[in-house]
């Protein structure tokens, strides 16, 4: 009886994902505890070969100097001579600035990202491999540094509520340092012949004003002649509001991990619980702000023109200098 009710009130609450036990389930875990990276060299954490598929669960790192913004992380999976995820640490846990301006904004934490401590950041993205994968990690003055690492062997990937094809892979899509002049678009990713979902965002961006983050994000899904509109704003598709003005925030869905200076921000959104779908391709892109009216620009038909004051002219726009870290699972048609 209890278990039906638990049942029901799971169901009814729209997070039933539970996952059947089978037996040949088998969880892995590493760690290193003081270990010593070169200067300028790849070193590898883990190396995980058993043939069996699964989906790494959660990862670790810590190390003062070490384990910052410039330590670059690679996974390389089922055999890749070039890592599909790589990535610099803190981007990739939606962090746009450097340690020493992150040190006073710890700790914080989220079920996917967290920051506990000088280092102490961790995730856990479900990476899923089909027979094997390598981590490894480089850093240009190299260091002392600490790891974990943990993952089950033959279980499922779950996005949300959302059980994944068992050929998916996660993808990283990168923009590093692009500067957008006055109206530019820039493609955040671009995925084409493939199935998938969107996992995450993150966005760091510096100007001299806040005039850029009036741009709209904008999604093309399977080719589609229609271009659907994911945001009003910048703020707006990270769930703020008024150029972050109200500070930081470290959400589930969202956050803001930096707004400093005249105009620099970072941010972060994840799409697992109002999952991005596509089925054959998906284009998503950003711009340095954005018109008023016209084709290119954002919708202006909402709300009706006759309950809006009249426009003012688009304010003068500064070049903005931009980083996107993109994450798309995908899989086979």
């Amino acid at each position: 009886m209890e278990f039906h009710l638990l049942l029901l009130f799971l169901l009814v609450g729209g997070v039933f994902s539970a996952i059947p036990v089978t037996p040949d389930m088998k969880s892995f875990s590493s760690a290193i505890k003081g270990g010593h990276l070169p200067a300028n060299t790849e070193k590898t954490l883990y190396e995980h070969s058993t043939g069996q598929a699964g989906v790494i669960t959660e990862q670790w790192f810590t190390g003062r100097g070490v384990m910052n913004e410039d330590a670059r992380i690679r996974i390389y999976v089922d055999g890749e001579t070039t890592a599909s995820i790589d990535f610099m640490l803190l981007l990739a846990h939606g962090i746009g600035g450097t340690e020493s301006i992150e040190v006073g904004n710890i700790p914080w934490g989220t079920k996917r990202i967290a920051h506990a401590a000088d280092g102490g950041i961790y995730n856990t993205y479900r990476i899923p491999f089909a027979n094997s994968f390598k981590v490894t990690a480089t850093h240009p003055n190299g260091g002392t540094f600490w790891y974990i690492i943990r993952g089950v062997e033959n279980y499922p990937l779950i996005l949300g509520d959302l059980l994944l094809p068992k050929t998916t892979k996660l993808k990283l899509y990168k923009n590093v340092g692009i500067i957008l002049k006055p109206l530019d678009f820039i493609t955040l990713a671009d995925v084409n012949a493939t199935a998938g979902a969107l996992f995450q965002v993150t966005l760091s961006a510096n100007s001299t004003d806040f005039h850029y983050v009036e741009a709209c994000m904008r999604a093309i899904i399977d080719d589609s002649n229609s271009t659907m509109f994911l945001s009003s704003g910048t703020e707006d598709f990270f769930l703020s509001a008024y150029s972050f003005n109200r500070g930081l925030y470290h959400h589930d869905n969202a956050g803001c991990t930096l707004r400093q200076g005249k105009a620099q921000i970072s941010a972060y959104k994840f799409f697992e619980n109002d999952p991005l779908l596509f089925s054959k391709s998906l284009k998503i892109s950003y711009r340095c702000g954005e018109t008023r009216d016209g084709q290119l620009g954002c919708p202006s038909d909402f709300p009706p023109p006759t309950s809006r004051p009249d426009r003012l002219e688009a304010p003068l726009l500064a070049n903005t200098t931009v980083t996107t870290y993109t994450w798309v699972y995908e899989w086979a048609m």
